[in-house]
């Protein structure tokens, strides 16, 4: 047994260095422009991350020279406060950020396209943090924490946490939440993953229970964080989807193996049928289908689609109301509905028809971009 182990282990080894250098190339592999925005993304992200600090550094110098000016500390009333008792453990309210950030990183690691999962949590939580920058110094609020330490250096040089002032909104709450919402978007979507974010919310609510009972921020400044958090990830995801996937940019991120390809167990047609919902050749090149279908049957243009597959030409052409039991039937058609033309997918499921992480995509036919009277 003991020769057995000696010469597999090696192989394993092996494999395994392999199987990571099969993955680096195929799912993080990057070109310059895509290295060029990531790092202007951490660039804007650890600027917004700074400067929050220095305002909460600010905040906690103006609270003191409130404190002086009345002579003495209050806390505001809160209602939670009187069903959640007072527990001296800011050391839990850490550990809850790791607890989160931790599993998080893990499943960014394990995604298919991670450098989309890291764009995307970057730019929600700096967004969130260009948005604390805002208010955390406009209005000082007195430190529900008796026990709170001032900040009394300098303000664009002094890191402290759990400072005085810091109040409005909790910042270890917006982390609970974006990292919740990392996993509502791109866990993975079968009884594991479900699972699992399950667990990633009930971890966010017991985070923001903790950082109440250690009266690390008042009710108020929770409740902010889960307002602001879900906002500034869906605004993300809403600029996202119109101006880098439905544009074709950035497609080792976006599409790091195939263009239209979300998961490696996506079947060829699946990953056809995203290309032609979002209006994109297999190289990433957009265009309007719509609008190639209407040029047609005016006689202004060749039904030429930039398309790989013949298939989708036939189908072009075949009436909507045409019956056919051929592999044809299966991709998808334009046809004309309510003096609009529309795309018809009789064979796609509803959950083909939803991104990912953002939410239904937009079908020709449901807005001004997507609509065209002939």
């Amino acid at each position: 047994m003991p020769k057995l182990v000696s010469i597999r282990a090696p192989e394993v080894g092996r494999r395994c260095v392999a199987f990571a250098w099969r993955r680096i190339r195929r799912n993080w592999w990057l070109d310059r422009k895509c290295i060029g925005f990531l790092v202007g993304i951490g660039i804007v992200f650890g600027l917004s991350y700074y400067f929050m600090n220095v305002m909460a550094n600010v905040a906690s110098q103006r609270s003191k020279l409130i404190e002086d000016a009345l002579g003495t500390r209050f806390t505001l009333p809160d209602v939670f406060f009187g069903f959640i008792g007072f527990v001296e453990l800011l050391w839990m309210t850490d550990m809850f950020d790791a607890l989160m950030f931790v599993p998080t990183a893990a499943l960014v690691m394990s995604h298919e396209r991670p450098w989309r999962v890291v764009s995307r949590l970057l730019l929600a939580w700096g967004l969130a943090s260009l948005i604390r920058i805002t208010t955390v110094a406009i209005t000082s609020v007195p430190d529900p924490r008796p026990s709170c330490q001032y900040v009394s250096g300098n303000v664009f040089t002094a890191f402290t946490l759990h400072r005085c002032g810091d109040a409005i909104y909790s910042g270890h709450t917006l982390i609970f939440v974006v990292c919740a919402m990392v996993w509502t978007s791109f866990a993975p979507k079968n009884v594991v993953g479900r699972v699992l974010t399950t667990c990633a919310w009930g971890l966010c609510v017991a985070g923001s229970l903790i950082v109440i009972a250690n009266r690390a921020h008042y009710t108020i400044d929770v409740l902010l964080a889960w307002y602001i958090a879900p906002g500034a990830w869906y605004t993300v995801a809403w600029f996202w989807y119109w101006q880098v996937t439905k544009k074709g940019r950035l497609l080792r991120i976006e599409f790091p193996v195939e263009v239209g390809r979300h998961r490696d167990s996506d079947t060829p047609e699946m990953c056809q049928r995203r290309r032609v919902q979002l209006g994109l050749t297999r190289d990433g090149t957009p265009y309007d289908p719509v609008a190639l279908y209407l040029n047609t049957m005016r006689g202004e243009a060749e039904l030429t689609p930039p398309m790989e597959d013949a298939q989708f030409e036939d189908s072009l052409l075949r009436p909507a109301n045409e019956k056919s039991n051929s592999p044809e039937s299966e991709v998808p058609m334009l046809a004309m509905k309510d003096s609009c033309v529309v795309a018809v997918d009789p064979a796609s499921s509803l959950d083909d028809q939803f991104d990912e992480d953002f939410g239904p995509e937009q079908q020709p036919g449901s807005s001004s971009r997507d609509r065209t009277h002939p």
